[in-house]
């Protein structure tokens, strides 16, 4: 099963850069640090890179200091995780860190998902990128504390 294909490969990685949709919306930005809290938890160096600024309206979100506006530089990682996005497009400036990652990872839940990564877990029939980070939470053995949960709750609506 390829969810625990990844999840074995993130338990394996030293370092990770998450890498959202531009213009992140609440399920991009909150699945990705959540994400970013839970391999905190396991002694993982990670770094969420956003193309802009964090909205206002989600600065409440815990883990927001793993984030930051992404200029075109940026340490290498060795596994490079896309949520939330259907094609290298959709990164924008930041395609050159997830195309410098020994092991890139796709986790997302649209239709039109081009498959770009060296492993990809779409699941069409989710409702949210943040439900598959749950799953794959659970798929590594973990629980989501407070803050996981915060950043996983479906309080944005709708996803783009």
């Amino acid at each position: 099963m390829i969810m625990n294909k990844i999840a074995t490969t993130i338990k394996n990685a030293r370092s990770v850069a998450i890498l959202p949709h531009v213009s992140a919306d609440g399920d991009a930005l909150g699945s990705s640090l959540a994400l970013s809290l839970i391999l905190k938890r396991l002694g993982k160096e990670t770094t969420v890179y956003l193309e802009e600024e964090i909205p206002f309206i989600y600065g409440f979100l815990p883990g927001a200091e793993s984030a930051e506006v992404y200029y075109g530089r940026a340490r290498h990682f060795d596994t490079v995780i896309a949520l939330d996005t259907g094609d290298m497009e959709r990164l924008g400036t930041r395609d050159d860190i997830f195309k410098s990652a020994a092991i890139t990872i796709n986790i997302d839940h649209h239709q039109t998902n081009t498959m770009f990564a060296f492993y990809n877990h779409v699941q069409t029939n989710a409702s949210s990128v943040g439900e598959i980070i749950y799953q794959l939470i659970k798929v590594m053995g973990l629980d989501p504390d407070k803050d996981v949960s915060t950043c996983l709750d479906d309080y944005n609506g709708t996803d783009t």
